[in-house]
């Protein structure tokens, strides 16, 4: 509706904030459970993989920084990774100094199986869920989370004030 302020209280974002802590809860909960049935890559790995897959090549500070770790971190993640096949390291052709990192083709599979195994939990546990409202779902749930991470990126002086 045209000229109509919405206003989110403070007693939803609760509810919110509530609903989203116990939603991560289950989802570390499911990876650490996965990651004992065997599928073969940590939750991190697992992180790591999409987003190579999602941005392609990137350089070893590149994945860093928005895991909020160091370099050396990640190398010694993309290590183990590398050994199990699942990215390819490569020096980049402009600068001999630098890393580069790629998904490789085992890689892909293997992330493939892994999206593949959890759409069908998620599947198993949402199945009261008409493909409407389970759609309807995902899109709050990315919109939520972009905004959330864009106010994280905001300048502190524009962030919404807590009351």
């Amino acid at each position: 509706m045209a000229g109509v302020t919405c206003v989110l209280r403070d007693e939803t974002a609760e509810q919110i904030a509530a609903a989203l802590g116990k939603l991560g809860r289950v989802l570390r909960s499911s990876a650490q459970r996965w990651e004992r049935l065997d599928i073969g890559v940590r939750r991190t790995d697992v992180s790591l993989l999409r987003r190579l897959q999602r941005d392609g090549e990137q350089r070893l500070s590149d994945l860093a920084e928005p895991q909020c770790v160091s370099v050396s971190v990640i190398s010694r993640q993309v290590a183990t990774l590398e050994h199990d096949g699942l990215v390819v390291r490569r020096v980049d052709p402009t600068d001999a100094r630098v890393v580069l990192i790629r998904l490789s083709d085992a890689g892909r599979d293997r992330l493939a199986d892994i999206t593949r195994r959890y759409a069908a939990f998620v599947h198993r546990a949402l199945v009261d869920f008409d493909d409407v409202e389970a759609g309807r779902m995902a899109e709050l749930i990315d919109l939520a989370a972009d905004r959330m991470s864009a106010e994280l990126d905001s300048p502190p002086n524009e962030r919404i004030p807590v009351a």
